[in-house]
């Protein structure tokens, strides 16, 4: 039999507010936490259809039918109040796939053992209709199941609404979508109590729905219209989910607890299996305490698969320390590139400017500048100083004779052997065009005589590379100058040495010649 009454407006009216916000927030577009947010309301819709079904008929099968479709909804509702709270705030990453399906085993039990309770009385032990002023309805006993599902329902939606107010409270200084993420479900947990509490008058009565339409209506106006579900997340996924940079977010521990596309593209994993992972399980070249940004707060370099990265970690609570911290992962492979060309290059210029481009030996400028500091070591430790200056006789024939060319392989020719007479610490310089310079610090006048006769030598039986140059022979005229702290003369030592080559080539050429200071 069908009933008319004043009852039958709480279930309508959440009804009607559910299918107006459904309605509006699917014809939104990129809004997170979408889809079981629909499913949210598509539940309380449920719920409330079937309570209207309820409170309009007094025939005792229909209403224990609508009473058992009823709580699909009221299963289905704080599971999908809890998965919108993950979705909204993007922490899907910390529940696995099979955790979130772990969720719903209880739910789905729950509708079970409603659609078989006739053969087992565990979700409620006897149902009667009680008739209060011409309405009919449902007076239950519950059995000992409904109280396991009521524990369960209120902890996901205390959860959801703990990490709502959380995720909001961190991303907008205005407290309006605050509350309303408070206090939506709070009036819905409150109608919900009061139902089932032992002072409610009429027990045949459910306001829950009405509670969900009042929800509804808070969560609207203050999150909902507020644009909190577009801007926020959204600009989360435009910005930080956009960037190149990997931005990590961990514990105290080291834990992950948020990471974006980049960084999972850095550390090749998928959001599923980062579950549970440590920084340190993909970088392990910088230690945990500088990855939490103390004590030092600058930016950490490291290398991962040959990529350079420029770690910049940063603590959301500086009074916490417990507090998570971002990690910013900044692709420097191409500044340290490029740093590395540009010192390469400047390297190359400066061996340029003090490189003879012929010989390879040093040139003039540079002879000069040594020469300078190692006169300025004698004046100032008492050390000793020789220099030798040697020029090839007569080569001004070789270039007449055989050409520039043969007389260029000539000189690369000298160059070598000087190179392979001279000690590690001399310096060998081309400071003329067929002038050569030693330098020989530490060196007095015998050991460097001995360096000179040796090299006189080495340029007598020298022979060029190239077999066009096989007749070509050449000897070299050498000067020595020594000097020491006592000398009169020290700055003016290469004009000692060359003194002594003009005389080497007064006495004949090919031949060795000192000065003395």
């Amino acid at each position: 039999m069908f009933q008319v009454t004043i009852w039958s407006l709480p279930p309508l009216l959440a009804i009607l507010v559910g299918v107006g916000s459904y309605l509006r927030i699917r014809e939104k577009s990129r809004v997170p936490g979408q889809q079981p947010l629909l499913a949210l309301l598509a539940a309380v819709i449920f719920w409330a259809a079937a309570q209207l079904v309820d409170a309009s008929f007094t025939d005792q099968v229909v209403k224990v039918l609508a009473w058992n479709f009823a709580y699909v909804g009221v299963v289905l509702a704080p599971v999908m109040w809890f998965i919108f709270a993950l979705s909204y705030t993007r922490r899907q990453m910390r529940l696995s796939r099979g955790m979130v399906n772990g969720i719903l085993v209880l739910p789905l039990i729950t509708i079970c053992m409603v659609a078989t309770n006739n053969y087992h009385h565990w979700f409620w032990s006897d149902f009667r209709l009680t008739n209060a002023d011409g309405y009919v309805g449902i007076t239950v006993d519950y059995g000992a199941w409904f109280y396991v599902h009521a524990v369960y329902s209120y902890g996901l939606i205390i959860g959801a609404t703990s990490i709502l107010a959380h995720a909001v409270s961190s991303s907008t200084e205005s407290r309006k979508p605050v509350f309303a993420v408070i206090f939506a479900p709070l009036v819905v947990g409150i109608a919900n109590l009061f139902y089932l509490s032992p002072w409610n008058p009429s027990p045949w009565l459910d306001l829950t729905t009405l509670g969900f339409a009042a929800g509804v209506m808070i969560l609207d106006n203050g999150v909902l219209r507020y644009g909190v579900l577009d801007s926020l997340p959204v600009l989360r996924e435009r910005v930080v989910e956009q960037l190149r940079d990997g931005v990590v977010v961990i514990d105290h521990q080291g834990y992950i607890v948020d990471i974006n596309k980049s960084a999972l593209t850095l550390f090749q994993a998928e959001r599923e299996t980062i579950n549970g992972k440590n920084i340190r399980d993909f970088v392990t070249t910088v230690g945990l305490r500088d990855l939490l940004g103390r004590p030092n707060k600058k930016s950490l370099g490291v290398t991962i698969r040959d990529l350079a990265y420029d770690i910049c970690p940063s603590v959301l609570d500086e009074s916490d320390a417990e507090s998570n911290v971002v990690l910013v992962f900044r692709d420097i492979t191409d500044l340290r590139n490029t740093e590395r060309e540009l010192r390469d290059a400047r390297d190359e210029l400066r061996l340029q400017a003090h490189t003879d481009s012929l010989t390879g030996l040093n040139n003039r400028r540079f002879f000069m500048q040594r020469l300078s500091e190692e006169v300025a070591r004698v004046r100032r430790h008492g050390s000793r100083l020789a220099v030798l200056l040697f020029d090839l006789d007569h080569f001004k024939r070789v270039n007449d004779t055989y050409g520039h060319d043969a007389g260029d392989r000539i000189l690369q020719a000298v160059a070598g052997a000087s190179a392979k007479v001279k000690r590690l610490t001399d310096v060998a310089a081309r400071i003329g065009g067929e002038e050569f310079a030693l330098l020989l610090p530490e060196t007095d006048l015998d050991g460097a005589t001995q360096m000179a006769l040796r090299l006189r030598e080495a340029i007598e039986q020298m022979r060029s590379a190239n077999p066009e140059d096989s007749q070509i022979r050449v000897t070299a005229s050498i000067g020595v100058a020594h000097v020491s702290q006592s000398s009169r003369d020290v700055e003016n030592v290469l004009k000692l040495a060359d003194e002594a080559l003009y005389e080497a080539k007064g006495l004949g050429r090919n031949r060795v010649c000192y000065a003395s200071p």
